[in-house]
């Protein structure tokens, strides 16, 4: 059994017992909210990490006390082995959320060489939560049984026991037969009733025999089929699947390798999916998928509407329409600069095909959360600070601490409920950070999981034979190796972010940056260059040096979101990727010294990304699609000039081993892929790209995300590798999930 979360109100349940009592701390113009998990300011919501949460939560609780360092890590990280790095971040983040100040503080004291203390005087507001019971919700109340209507009264039998006993086992028989059909025909009916017609069901749905879930399932608006994406564990192919929630049939839907995130169509007969830089649509009972329009990136999710409207987001940019036949884009939302907006994600229409939910990513905290917008309005209103779904009929749905949450949301008035319920306190999804992996249909049911979990950063040999384990405290990203091999840097991708560096002989993680991202050692190992969300801007550049000051040294600073990608050999120049508006994502390149003014490398209408500067420094190495597939090309540095394809049939993620003489690449099904390269100052020599082994990287590839990293040999890959063992989560489906909410 699970253990509960800090704050939450267990109930046992038990006759006689106490009604369980709900905490309101307040201080100052501050209130932690126990019930909803929240603090907030006023009347406005202050988002932190569910640590950081945590955190506060036992501080405020133990205030008469000091509260040790090593027992606040033992509360907040109960299963994990973390430093007391990630507990000096918690403490930071809460004091920013707060504007407190730790040499005159007012909330949050640190108690010399033994922990923290929080000296604030705090006012408790008790209440007694009713106790909730298996019944529908007054919302969601079954329909009344109609009134019976007396009948006559039957002839009074003669006195004759054994006429009695015949008589009653013939009625118990009738009985018996009548409640047979009738559940039989409940349950074939499930997927089409209405929810309340029936109490709380839930079963799981398993991947078909020989694959694997690549994604969380998506239920159709009726309720009848779950929408997939499967992974064959033999070839590694991706394709999208459907389980016929009525008969339990699942079959893979041909034409559709590569797909990710799909969508349905408002009448569930039809599914919207991207693949190879397109949007693409496929029926269900029809011929082979059609391109709806062209994207030329990758993108972060998709919806339909009953007016054949199509909204879909791009990796890093606002959303557009664009019709279900196919014709041309419409930007429908526009990053911010003014708000260090990031990226609009993960729209989904509101019943009435103009309103939609949508994630907005934002340097801000405050900015950062789920949206409302509409298709005629420029006009966007925040509502919840998390990722939200939509479930009818009237519902927000999103996690908190990997519990699944609900709250009212009036979806004609766009107004949301002050109150939150757990949807099944039993429900635990073990994708703390899964981002879309809850969907619902209109008829009560809710499904959610289906990911692959057990991530791990690995070794593998040329043959794919795995030599070791990374040891690192959450999953990462963006490996760098140093060049002389002993350490690696990693980038997390959990809420405890930042950049981690690994001691690769003693297996040892110590945390480098506590908000930086997709680090890059110097070519002399003395330095890092890396990415973060800091001063008030998006995807700054800043330089670490590995002497352990901790004042780090501001590079670039501007409007554009940029990754670093790479350090030239000569240590001169430092190559990143920027976005812009007009010419999606281009190579700059960064000078280390003098007036450090950056300068274009690459600019087009298409977009250019992950540059890699051959070891000898005449030649870079960068991933495009200005063919309408992502390929690897090989072009002179630092002036661009003379150009070479080096992928065939799509490629990304471009690494050279140390002498120059190798290139890899990751092919489209994940492939790791080796190119022999003899370089030189006029064109260089290649050769046919060969195939070492099927890479286990995690879903699909990302743009700003690097999967793994060469050795200096290039004998040895550290993989960002999905467990082969780790446990796959099952798709979990409830039905009438809203039937019985409980606190």
């Amino acid at each position: 059994m699970s253990q509960p979360r800090t704050g939450e109100v267990i109930a046992t349940g038990r006759p006689g017992d106490p009604e369980p009592l709900v905490r309101t701390f307040v201080f100052g113009q501050f209130r932690v909210d126990v019930t909803t998990y929240e603090l907030w300011r006023d009347d406005e919501i202050v988002t932190i990490s569910p640590k950081a949460f945590d955190t506060l939560l036992i501080l405020v609780r133990n205030r008469v006390r000091a509260v040790a360092k090593d027992e606040l890590m033992d509360l907040v990280w109960p299963d994990s082995n973390v430093t007391e790095d990630s507990l000096t971040q918690c403490i930071s983040t809460l004091r920013r959320a707060l504007g407190d100040d730790p040499n005159h503080p007012r909330f949050i004291a640190t108690v010399s060489r033994r922990g923290y203390r929080f000296i604030a005087p705090v006012s408790e507001v008790l209440s007694a939560v009713p106790r909730q019971t298996d019944s529908p919700a007054p919302e969601a109340q079954a329909p009344a049984a109609p009134a019976l209507t007396a009948a006559p009264a039957p002839p009074i039998l003669p006195h004759r026991p054994w006429l009695v006993a015949i008589l009653a086992i013939a009625l118990l028989a009738c009985l018996g037969v009548g409640l047979v059909f009738f559940f039989n025909a409940r349950l074939a009916t499930t997927a089409r009733t209405p929810s309340a017609a029936i109490g709380r069901l839930r079963f799981t749905v398993a991947a078909p025999d020989g694959t694997e879930f690549k994604s969380g399932g998506v239920l159709s608006p009726d309720g009848r089929y779950l929408a997939f994406v499967a992974e064959d564990v033999r070839n590694g192919s991706i394709r999208l699947g459907v389980n016929s929630l009525e008969s339990s049939e699942t079959r893979l839907l041909p034409g559709t390798d590569g797909a990710y995130l799909p969508f349905w169509s408002p009448d569930s007969r039809s599914l919207g999916f991207f693949a190879d830089g397109k949007l693409k649509r496929v029926g269900l009972d029809s011929g082979p998928p059609q391109v709806v329009t062209v994207l030329g990136t990758f993108s972060a999710g998709a919806t339909w509407n009953a007016k054949g409207v199509i909204l879909f987001a791009g990796q890093r940019s606002g959303l557009f329409s664009v019709p279900d036949s196919g014709g041309a884009q419409t930007p429908v939302t526009t990053l911010n600069p003014a708000t260090q907006e990031v990226a609009h994600r993960y729209p989904q229409f509101l019943p009435d095909g103009e309103h939609f939910l949508f994630f907005k990513t934002s340097a801000k905290p405050d900015q950062t959360g789920t949206w409302v917008g509409s298709l005629h309005s420029r006009t966007t209103t925040r509502v919840l600070d998390t990722l939200a779904v939509y479930a009818p009929p009237g519902y927000l749905i999103y996690l908190r601490e990997r519990l699944l949450m609900a709250r009212r949301f009036d979806a004609d008035r766009l107004l949301l409920s002050s109150s939150a319920s757990v949807v099944d306190p039993s429900l635990i999804t073990a994708s703390a950070a899964n981002e879309a992996g809850v969907s619902a249909a209109n008829n009560g049911m809710l499904a959610f999981g289906g990911y692959p979990t057990g991530e791990r950063v690995k070794w593998f040999d040329r043959s794919g034979a795995e030599i070791a384990t990374l040891d690192t405290p959450t999953a990462v990203h963006n490996p760098a190796i140093s060049p002389d091999q002993k350490q690696v840097l990693v980038g997390s991708r959990e809420v405890e972010h930042g950049i981690w560096l690994v001691d690769v002989d003693r297996n040892a993680p110590t945390r480098f940056v506590p908000d930086g991202m997709r680090p890059q050692w110097s070519p002399d190992g003395t330095r890092v260059a890396y990415t973060a969300d800091r001063l008030g801007s998006v995807g700054d550049i800043f330089m670490k040096p590995m002497t352990g000051r901790d004042d780090d040294d501001l590079l670039l600073r501007s409007k554009e979101n940029k990754m670093v990608d790479d350090w030239s050999p000569d240590g001169r120049y430092i190559v990143y990727s920027s976005i812009s508006p007009r010419t999606k994502t281009d190579i700059w390149i960064l000078p280390t010294s003098g007036d450090r003014k950056p300068r274009p490398f690459l600019q087009t209408p298409a977009d250019e990304l992950q540059g890699q500067i051959s070891p000898d420094g005449h030649w870079i190495a960068y991933t495009s699609n200005e063919s309408g597939v992502w390929e690897v090309y090989l072009q002179s540095f630092p002036e661009p000039g003379a150009k070479r394809t080096i992928s065939i049939g799509g490629g990304t993620e471009p690494h050279w081993r140390r002498d120059g003489r190798e290139l890899f690449y990751l092919s489209l099904d994940r492939t790791l892929m080796s190119v022999n390269v003899t370089l030189g100052s006029a064109a260089p020599t290649i050769e046919r790209a060969r195939p070492l082994f099927r890479a286990a990287v995690p879903d699909s590839f990302g743009v700003f995300v690097n999967y793994y990293a060469v050795s200096a040999d290039g004998q040895r890959f550290l993989i960002c590798a999905v467990d082969r063992n780790g446990k796959e989560e099952r798709e979990t489906v409830l039905v009438n999930w809203n039937g019985a909410p409980r606190r």
